[in-house]
């Protein structure tokens, strides 16, 4: 089965032979204030000398309300998905690898082109241990407790799914704290807040507040000039990752199509499905005729539903022309989306997929609001805004292509 970061498929439960022995050997180990239980699988970067290894703790309220105390700084971190290596990057410029001792493999599929920058830069990326996924049921309890964790960073998406697995409990009772962050399900929300979640207890506070001041300052910028214009929000088609699901798959008052929203768009989904992610039949799409689309790409690799020519190609390693052509031959191939308002326009855009759980999004925001309402936005450039990123805050050069459009 591909490995989709699709965090509506319900979670399977793991069977739990060995994980009891498992358990009571790490708690053992934890009540005896030592580190002499098993050794890590793994040898990566930065991995400390043994669990609980802060230098204090400290009680911390996740994104889900949770209290939670955490050891300061956490020293042997377990991440539920490689994609939080973009906000660890924020954190640490120097070693964003630096006390990860395990995350799953979804890089590896879903976006290889940052991964495939971070081997050029971080080669020890490979050496840490990848776990399963907790939103798919392959996430392994006892392969994970092996690698004497101290921290769990969570995705708020998944933490029901960990809880049913019983994951959450279970990591507790051996004094490894779940941390919840969030950037999927509620990003305007929640991703400042993650952001400085991570930094209190990775030790990073000066480099999240960094972060978070320009974040914020972004994003009000488009939010106080939006509120001042009063401009009528512009009826948008956010199609989510053509190529990948069938036509026309898209998000409905969350993820993306919150950010559709508050940079000034009407999203058609969030009127027709009752649930966050789901599909508009294309008549729909043709009836309602909306004035801007936007649809998302990514360098998924051969393996998952989307295949050579299928999709948009975007990422660290994609070029700006190929990305244009790619897209103008997906929207043609589409029966009567020529004739669309959007298309006829040249109002139809591609946007980096992943921009959907990152900390990042504040730039798809501005791309958004420029294109949703261009007189507006003249003077706002997200290519200036991605370099400059990357320079302040980011341990990769910057190249590649994140966004485009319609050839003209």
């Amino acid at each position: 089965m591909p490995k989709f970061h699709d965090r509506l498929r319900p979670a399977r439960r793991r069977p739990v032979w060995g994980l009891l022995a498992v358990l009571a050997t790490v708690a053992l180990a934890a009540c005896g204030g030592s580190s002499s239980g098993a050794e890590p699988s793994g040898s990566g970067p930065g991995f400390g000398t043994g669990s609980g290894t802060g230098s204090g703790k400290e009680t911390v309220t996740d994104v889900l309300g949770r209290k939670v105390e955490v050891p300061v700084p956490a020293q042997r971190v377990l991440l539920d998905g490689g994609r939080l290596l973009y906000t660890t990057s924020l954190l640490n410029k120097a070693n964003p690898l630096e006390h990860i001792v395990g995350m799953p493999a979804d890089l590896e599929q879903n976006d290889p082109d940052t991964l495939n920058e971070f081997r050029k830069k971080f080669p020890d990326i490979d050496k840490i241990q990848r776990i399963g996924d907790v939103w798919d049921g392959s996430f392994s309890l006892e392969a994970v407790l092996k690698l004497r964790p101290d921290v769990f960073f969570l995705s708020a998406s998944s933490y029901q799914a960990a809880m049913d697995a019983g994951i959450v409990d279970r990591l507790q009772k051996v004094g490894v704290p779940t941390v919840a962050v969030d950037y999927f399900d509620d990003p305007l929300k929640n991703t400042v807040p993650s952001v400085r979640l991570m930094g209190t207890v990775l030790g990073k506070t000066t480099e999240a507040e960094a972060f978070a001041t320009y974040y914020e300052s972004a994003v009000g910028t488009v939010r106080s000039r939006l509120d001042a214009a009063k401009q009528p929000p512009t009826p948008t088609l956010l199609w989510r990752a053509p190529g990948y699901f069938d036509c026309c798959s898209s998000f409905s008052k969350s993820n993306l199509a919150e950010l559709v929203t508050f940079a000034g768009g009407k999203n058609l989904a969030d009127e027709i499905l009752k649930t966050p992610q789901g599909t508009i039949s294309p008549e729909t799409v043709l009836t309602r005729n909306p004035d801007v689309i936007i649809a998302t790409g990514a360098n998924w690799v051969p393996g998952t539903p989307a295949k050579p020519g299928t999709f948009v190609p975007l990422g660290y390693d994609e070029t700006p022309a190929k990305a244009s052509a790619q897209l103008a031959s997906i929207v043609h191939k589409q029966a009567g989306f020529d004739q669309l308002k959007a298309v006829r326009a040249q109002r139809t855009y591609v946007v980096w997929h992943h921009f959907y759980d990152s900390p990042y999004n504040f730039l798809a925001i501005q791309w958004f609001a420029k294109w949703l309402h261009p007189d507006l936005f003249k003077d706002i450039d997200p290519d200036v805004a991605i370099r400059e990123l990357h320079e302040k805050f980011l341990p990769l050069p910057y190249r590649g292509t994140f966004w485009s459009e319609l050839p003209r």
